[in-house]
């Protein structure tokens, strides 16, 4: 991997430790304590390249502790922050959660909840701030809300790395339009890491968040307006993410909600009274035609909903047979 912070930090004016507990509490809105007898050089580099902001850093011997609040400018409710750290360690320790995010590692996290950055000796690395509006944009689920690390020996998150890495090291003195464009193409490249959910910490992330997915489906099953767009929109994932949660299941959205609909509706004609209309059982299961609700049942369990009804309703009302109490 490339050494950015070399080339980034050349010519940054050194900071004293008071100067440094500032520059923290103001741009990350976290307290700094520095370990003792450990040499540091606490330079820093920081800009903008459209909406991404990257910051490079020598973070060696520091603990960084949260401070409550949404930062300066509201920017931990704006931006997720992706961690790459070129030399060192870092261990992060979040909701309960702790990683060591060692040389070459990438790790993304959401800085809106609390969390604890401890580094060693000789540890620099680059943080750089991912707009969640432009991630959402482009369909990359970077919703979670616990750290996930990617897995750097993926080739499409080493390409991706080393663009960062390389934009780090060059990016702060592009022109405007080559800032332009490597931050777009970064953005785009951002959905490698969306798309990885083979990745340690992502598979175990994406399978509570599909039982939570299913979860909201059972409890809003009778809901005719319920699309994958508005279930998305009630998770907070994106309508690409959500497919990929049911698709790597085996199955899609769409289909997953037709059968809990069908599962629900026999439990009800199971149970109903000889009153029960087939057009109320198709309304309270969510569908919003007799017609496509008698087919679908028909297609799954072979009879049609009446035909079901009827055989439970004989079924109970049936005489005592010889060995039956009377």
């Amino acid at each position: 991997m490339m050494r950015f912070a070399a080339q980034s930090l050349d010519g940054q004016i050194a900071r004293t430790e008071d100067e440094w507990r500032d520059l923290v509490r103001t741009n990350w809105s976290m307290e700094c304590k520095f370990a003792s007898e450990i040499q540091r050089d606490l330079r820093v580099a920081s800009w903008f390249m459209e909406d991404l902001r990257f910051e490079i850093a020598d973070l060696s011997g520091q603990q960084w502790t949260w401070i409550p609040g949404r930062g300066e400018n509201n920017w931990r409710s704006h931006a997720l922050v992706m961690l790459l750290v070129e030399s060192g360690a870092i261990d992060m320790e979040q909701d309960g959660v702790r990683l060591s995010v060692a040389e070459g590692a990438l790790l993304l996290f959401d800085a809106s909840i609390e969390y604890t950055q401890t580094s060693h000796g000789n540890a620099r690395g680059l943080a750089l701030r991912l707009p969640r509006t432009a991630l959402e944009k482009r369909g990359a689920a970077l919703h979670s809300r616990k750290m996930f690390m990617p897995d750097v020996t993926s080739p499409d998150v080493a390409v991706l790395r080393s663009f960062i890495a390389s934009t780090a090291a060059y990016g702060q003195h592009c022109t405007a339009h080559g800032k332009k464009l490597t931050a777009e193409h970064l953005i785009d490249l951002m959905e490698i890491v969306a798309d990885d959910l083979s990745a340690p910490g992502r598979t175990r992330s994406s399978d509570a968040m599909l039982r939570e997915v299913k979860r909201y489906i059972k409890r809003h099953v009778g809901d005719e307006s319920m699309t994958v767009e508005a279930v998305a929109n009630a998770m907070g994932v994106s309508r690409g993410y959500l497919t990929k949660l049911f698709e790597r299941d085996g199955t899609s959205m769409t289909r997953y909600l037709l059968h809990q609909r069908l599962a629900r509706a026999k439990r009800i004609l199971a149970t109903g009274g000889e009153a029960l209309r087939i057009s109320e059982v198709a309304w309270q299961c969510g569908f919003v035609s007799a017609a496509h609700f008698s087919n679908a049942f028909k297609k799954l369990y072979g009879v049609t909903p009446g035909e079901l009804h009827r055989s439970q309703r004989s079924r109970h009302t049936a005489p005592p047979g010889p060995y039956t109490d009377k």
